[in-house]
This record gives C-alpha cells, structure tokens and sequence, in this order.
C-alpha cells in the first residue's frame, strides 16, 4: 500500500466572517453555507476558489490524500423530501467539481462520516421500512461509491458526535454502544468497501461514552471489536495518545502492537493551546512519536488535523493557508510533513519552512522555538498535574484540566480538584515564571531576526496571556488574587480582543479542597479498572447522581458545548 499523508479540509468552506460569535471547528457548518434552503452558485464558486488554493499548497509540500466532510452531504435517497434533494443536488455540484480538483493535484480523496448521521426523513424510514442503521448506512455508501467512483475511502468517527450547538440539516448520534455492536458493523459493512476497492478508515477516537468509550485505551475492548476482523479494506485510526491532542502523553501502545494498517492523528493547529494565536511548536514531540514507528509496516500513513478541532469566539478565525492568518500553523503542518514523508530532523524541517519565508536566521529561530516549547509545556499545562495520569471510569483525564479552548475554568470541579492533587503553590509558580521568561526570550529573538508584525503581535499576545496565567494558577491554587486582579483581567480582554475568557472570580472564591478519599474514589491512577469502577459504570443510580453533580459543579459552557459532560456518564 502507497503511504497515505492525509490532511483536513475543512478550511475552504467556512467564511472569512461567521454568522455566530461562537465558531465550532469540528465540523463544517453547512447551514452556514446555505441560504433559502439551497446552496447558491456564488457560494460554490468561493469554495471552490479557497479549495484550488488550499489543494494546490498541500499538494506542494508532500501530502497526498484530503479528509472531507461529509458524506451526509453526498447521499441523495428517492425518500427524502423535495426540498432536501434540491438542496443536496447543490452540494452534489460543488463536490463534484471539489473532486475533480483533487485528481488533477493527485489527491486522494476521504469523506468524514459520523456513525451515524439522521434527520426527520431518516427516522421515519428507518421507522416505518424497519430498517436497520446500519443496513441503511450500507445503502449509503453503496450510493455514494456509485455517484463519486473518485472517492478513495470514507473516515468514520463513532465514539463523539455533532455538539448540543450545532444545528443542520443532519445531526449525528452515538449509534455504537458496545465492542460487540462495533465487531459486528465492520463485519456488514467492509465487504461493501471490498467490492467497490475502497478503504474504511475507523477512527478509535472515543470520550467514555458507553462500553465502547474506552477502545481509545482499553486493550480488552480493542481486542472484542477488531482482532477477529481481516480485510485489507480495514485501516484504524488512532490519536497519538489515549486522550485528545494535548502533551506529556505517552504513545498509544496499540500503534506499536496491533498488526491491523494503521495511522497516527496528528494536530498542527493546536486547540487546546492556542488554536495557532501564538506558537505551540509540535516538532520535537512528534519526532519522537513517529521515530518509534519508523520500522513498524503496519503504520500506513499520517492525519494531519491543521484546522480542525474545538469552539473559539469569533477572534480566533485563522485558517491555514488561507488568508494569509496562519503562520504558526503553517510552521507545525510544514514541519510535521517533512519529517514523516522526507524523514528530515527538525532542524532541517524547520529550516525548510523558513526558506520558503525568507527567514535567514534559521539557528536563531530554532532557538525561539525551543523557548516556544518551554511556554506551552509550563504556561499553558501545569506539570505538576499533566504529568500524573488518573482516569475516572472510562476516561482518561486529560492533562491539561483548567482550559478550554478559549476560556479559562473556574468551576468548583476544576478548582477542587486542583487544590486536592498539586504539590507545594511555589512549584507552580516557578514553572509560571519560566514560561513567561521563554515566550519574552521569544519576542526578543523575532525582534533580532526581523521576524514580521504577525509574529510579533502573536508573541505580544502570549506573553500577556502567560502573565495572565500565572495569577490565575495562584487563584486556582489558593483562592489568592491582587486587589486589582480583576482589573487586569478586564484591561487584558480590551487590548486583546482574542483574549481567554474568565469568568467573575467572585463566583468560585468560597471552593475549598476535594476531600482526598473522595478523589481517590472517584479517579485512579492506573489504567486497569478497579473493582470500585466496575461497580460504579453498573450502577445507574450512582451514574444519575455522579451526572446531577457534575452539572452543578461544572458551571461551564462544556455542559451545553460538544456533547455536554453528562456524555462522560453514560
């Protein structure tokens, strides 16, 4: 099998300015495109413009597939309403001619798919023709293998679905409850590949939703949903470790054990840190990921997300290669191909990119890079927690606990938590302190090598971003502020108008520590369950109790945002 360097996009469709002060990057908004229930030519013709330009740079720097949402949008069935087949003949058009772009750049083509995707016409035939999900999935994709033969494969993502806020035409749900259920789709639908020649690309991506929420990490439920499959249709996907992209994670084990065609999820526009506002270099960590994989045959490529991944207001629109508004995650997608597909060093990855940007300084670039890496690894993470792995039922914790995308979390739960398991306050800050000292070494190599306004702005920003959190970890920490805190914060979010959001300090100051049998009840830090987890996810009384108290507790926009927390629970 040819390797397959596969990167998203997902950012030739959305607008240069969204309707919503809230941006979802987790999908496209395809409401967001129409208009009157249709999608207009002009409209096609912008994305197929942003499309040509996007395709034409990813094709020039080495990669070779494309991941495409979605294919909802492709399927046109004789039983849907009129007004949903005009609409869906629109994207018919535009996809079209999208894959037609895509061969003539030698592009392979991967449509995105969640298991599975409904609306009204969806229910009532699967309701009244007692059909299954997954037969009607198969008529699906037999249709769509039909009508775009130029499709390679189609990605499936099973174990998240579309969040509470999204709204569409077709919304997806959690079908997928247990390894069994998920063993037994692959087996109906990977015959359906093998005649068409295509390829199912199975994403293991879960978040502890139902006995099928741990495949990210649990061997066991690994093992019941694909050791008994064999097809060379079949290839799994997997994050590179067992929560969602974030550092101090250790390399997912079945990337290295399993003998099934795999590839590794890698995220050049980091969500988590920064959503590319500032520099989050992924270089050195993702060098060491895939130098453990170099002689593993079963690695059959990579998944470059540069866009994709986590809400943000409406100041955090970047989009790679687009509009010129990226340059950090430019760096980390240029970076990232040439050391999978050309098998450079970092330094010489890195020296690539500044080639091409007329930076002549490449040592002295490196080096704010290195600085770079210091700022996100202890201004963003606190070590001293992201270091510790403790999972609550299904989940992973993941190590970066007090952030969202683009807001900070002072909810009971975080702060307790916090307060409970952190070491010594003075640990915490001196880690604070080396980060804010890396990113104002940072701004004084850019100045040194004349990097451009964008750089420069971006690095401004971080540094008061960083200052920012350092008085919030002391908060978090403590309940401890300056009388003028709250008036820092406020001058922070004027000069800045992509500023973190934080919520009125006055609402958590009351939260005191977790109690530590409490903790050490609910979070454990070994993979392998315990017999008190195993009574607790049987349990549906504690499981309802657990889901009223994280609601209460959480006080954040994760409860309405994705799939809400009570998605942990379920």
């Amino acid at each position: 099998m040819n390797k397959i360097f596969l990167i998203d996009a997902i950012g030739p469709f959305f607008p240069k300015r969204y309707e919503e002060d809230l941006v979802n990057w987790s999908k496209v908004h395809f409401s967001q495109l129409e208009s009157g229930k249709r999608l207009s030519a002009s409209t096609r013709k912008y994305i197929e413009r942003r499309f040509l330009e996007y395709v034409a740079r990813a094709e020039a720097l080495g990669y070779n597939s494309l991941s495409i949402d979605d294919l909802a949008h492709l399927v046109v069935l004789p039983w849907y309403n009129p007004d949903l087949r005009k609409l869906l003949d629109d994207y018919k058009l535009l996809y079209k001619r999208l894959f037609e772009i895509a061969e003539q750049k030698s592009m392979r083509v991967f449509v995105n798919t969640d298991y599975l995707f409904f609306n009204q016409d969806i229910d009532t035939y699967l309701q009244q023709t007692n059909t299954n999900p997954s037969d009607f999935f198969k008529q699906a994709l037999e249709q769509v293998f039909h009508e775009f033969p130029k499709i390679d494969g189609i990605i499936m993502r099973l174990g998240e679905t579309d969040g509470k806020d999204v709204h569409g035409t077709f919304l997806s749900r959690l079908t997928i409850k247990t390894p069994r259920q998920l063993n037994k789709l692959l087996g109906e639908v990977l015959p359906v590949f093998e005649a068409a020649h295509k390829r199912l690309i199975v994403r293991t991506w879960t978040v502890g939703a139902y006995k099928i929420g741990d495949l990210i990490w649990n061997k066991k439920t690994y093992d019941a949903v694909f050791s008994s499959i064999v097809s060379p249709a079949l290839i799994i996907s997997m994050k590179f470790g067992d929560t969602d992209f974030m550092r101090y994670l250790q390399l997912t084990p079945f990337l290295l054990s399993s003998q099934h065609n795999k590839i590794i999820e890698l995220q050049t526009r980091r969500e988590w840190e920064g959503m590319g506002l500032f520099p989050s270099f992924v270089g050195w960590e993702y060098a060491s990921y895939l130098q453990r994989l170099k002689n593993n045959d079963s690695i059959v490529g990579i998944h470059v997300w540069c866009q994709t991944g986590g809400w943000a207001k409406q100041a955090w629109t970047n989009v790679t290669y687009l509009d010129n508004s990226s340059p950090w995650n430019e760096l980390n997608t240029e970076v990232t191909i040439s050391i999978a597909r050309h098998g450079v060093s970092v330094e010489e990855a890195v020296a690539i990119f500044c080639k091409a940007r007329g930076i002549t300084n490449v040592e002295r670039f490196v080096d704010l890079l290195r600085y770079a890496e210091i700022a996100i690894l202890k201004g963003i993470y606190v070590p001293d927690l992201a270091q510790k792995t403790l999972y609550f039922r299904r989940t992973r914790i993941p190590p970066l606990l007090w952030l969202t995308w683009d807001r900070v979390l002072m909810s009971p739960i975080a702060m307790m938590t916090y307060r409970s398991i952190l070491p010594a306050k003075n640990n915490v800050l001196y880690d604070a302190d080396q980060a804010l000292e890396g990113a104002i070494k940072m701004r004084e190599i850019a100045k040194e090598i004349g990097l451009d306004a964008k750089y420069m702005h971006s690095l401004e920003f971080e540094i008061a971003t960083l200052e920012l959190f350092k008085q919030l970890k002391c908060y978090l920490l403590d309940g401890s502020s300056s009388n003028t805190f709250q008036d820092e914060i406020r001058s922070y979010q004027e000069k800045y108008p992509q500023h973190y959001s934080v919520p009125p300090l006055s609402h958590t100051v009351q939260v005191h520590k977790l109690p530590r049998w409490v903790l050490k009840l609910l979070v454990r830090e070994k993979v392998a369950y315990r017999v008190f987890d195993v009574f607790l996810l049987q349990t549906s009384y504690l499981q309802s109790w657990l889901v009223r108290l994280a609601l209460r507790l959480s006080k954040s926009r994760l409860a309405t945002q994705a799939m809400g927390i009570d998605t942990l629970f379920k």
